[in-house]
């Protein structure tokens, strides 16, 4: 197990705030009729902003004595060290079960509820999911051994997790997910842009000794005066290939893109990705010296390193950031989601973390424009965000640059593909901001 690319064990201090559930009376009076109503209406129920902006978010679930306790597992609010605060009441004599978080009114976040079954033990870890299975033995390598029976407590608890039948919104892999009105929503497909061309082409790296999958979207608009093609790398291409295109030719239609080349690279599977995700100068060369001149034997694309974004999130965030470092001549322009710019793992690294922080204050060239994001729920990596953000901006200016040329952008949300979605098309237009349109 790479320990080094596990996130650091620290424990959240500030909670979402827990009130009582507006609706209970209601239910308690005629809970027949209110369930119909909640089917009407779906899931979660929300109320009326106050003064400071904050709503109240009523999850429910449907459940009675078969069920010892019901978990609401929110991204990034719930986790082992909050599972009272995040056990749903149940009202008595009913099979309601309730929680109710006031929030800010820009809050998104995927979301599963763990109906537990009464009597149920604590399992056996080899029965789990793989990559639950996986998580969990993550997370007990860097816990203190005091930590480690909540750990496996909650571990048990996730294994009865699953969607919200009720929710308005689903995702994909068993979540839901909770948009307040006030939160960015992911853009559609425009049924009027015309629709671009999604090749899947293999790419075997002599560099890596593995192959995999790629996906090319090409937009329906061509550059503007028979330029090349300008190139977006996305990383976790598969995450994003099915849908992506679809809302790329939407963006570039309407010139909130540029038009260009966009790149969804595979990382195979969990072992690879944290190897190959994790600052890997071989990765970077496979991309940059056997992918992107493999692609141009078929598209006429750039050479221009200003006009060679690389983009991921997460590890990829990270990889994106190391990948213009490492490699200036070929990689300019950085979108990094949630990047874990902790890494590597200061319990396991002898001390150290925050290495690429360090690289970019003694950097020689920085990349011409980067936009990070995290969101305020992600306890632990939104400071080292921060202090990337301070660093490229001191350099940039060191070095004659323009410290506006990157951008951190906090949303209120978690370590969370729904709000990846609903952030990557302006992330990709900051970070594109001078392509031709």
């Amino acid at each position: 197990m790479r320990t080094h690319t596990i996130p650091p064990r620290l424990k959240r201090t500030v909670r979402p705030e827990r009130v009582p559930t507006p609706c209970v009376a209601e239910a308690a009076r005629d809970t027949a009729g209110f369930w119909e109503s909640v089917r009407r209406t779906g899931t979660p129920l929300v109320g009326e902003a106050d003064a400071e902006g904050r709503r109240t978010v009523t999850f429910l679930w449907r459940g009675g004595d078969e069920l010892a306790d019901v978990l609401l597992v929110a991204n990034k609010i719930a986790d082992a060290d909050s599972y009272d605060h995040n056990r749903m009441e149940r009202i008595p004599g009913t099979d309601v079960r309730h929680l109710t978080y006031r929030m800010r009114g820009d809050w998104r976040a995927s979301y599963t509820i763990a109906p537990i079954p009464a009597g149920a033990g604590p399992g056996d870890p080899a029965d789990l999911p793989e990559m639950l299975r996986i998580r969990r033995e993550r997370a007990l390598a860097v816990s203190d051994p005091e930590d480690r029976p909540a750990v496996a407590r909650w571990f048990a608890a996730l294994a009865h997790a699953v969607a919200d039948p009720l929710a308005r919104e689903q995702s994909e892999g068993g979540h839901s997910v909770v948009s307040l009105p006030e939160a960015p929503v992911p853009p559609a497909g425009d049924p009027g842009a015309p629709a671009g061309r999604v090749e899947e082409r293999g790419f075997a790296s002599a560099v890596l000794g593995d192959s995999r999958p790629v996906w090319v979207h090409e937009p329906d608009r061509r550059p503007p005066g028979g330029r090349p093609w300008p190139v977006a790398l996305l990383l976790d291409g598969r995450d994003w290939h099915a849908d992506l295109p679809r809302v790329l030719d939407g963006l570039v239609h309407t010139g909130t893109l540029p038009p260009m080349l966009t790149v969804m690279v595979d990382s195979l599977d969990f072992a690879s990705r944290s190897e190959q995700l994790a600052c890997s100068d071989e990765f970077v060369r496979a991309l940059g010296g056997e992918l992107l001149p493999r692609l141009g034997e078929r598209y006429r694309i750039t050479a221009d390193p200003r006009r060679t974004l690389v983009a991921g999130q997460s590890l990829g965030g990270l990889t994106a950031m190391h990948a213009a470092l490492t490699d200036p001549d070929r990689f300019g322009r950085v979108v990094s989601q949630s990047g874990s710019f902790w890494w590597p793992n200061v319990a396991v690294a002898g001390g150290e973390s925050e290495r690429t922080t360090a690289r970019v204050a003694v950097a020689d060239r920085l990349p011409d424009r980067v936009h990070l994001s995290a969101g305020t729920h992600e306890w632990s990596l939104l400071d080292p965000n921060r202090r990337l953000r301070d660093a490229l901006a001191v350099r940039a200016a060191d070095l004659g640059g323009d410290p506006g040329a990157v951008l951190l952008e906090e949303y209120h949300g978690g370590h969370d593909r729904a709000c990846w979605r609903a952030g990557l098309p302006a992330a990709l237009a900051f970070a594109t901001g001078d392509w031709e349109r």
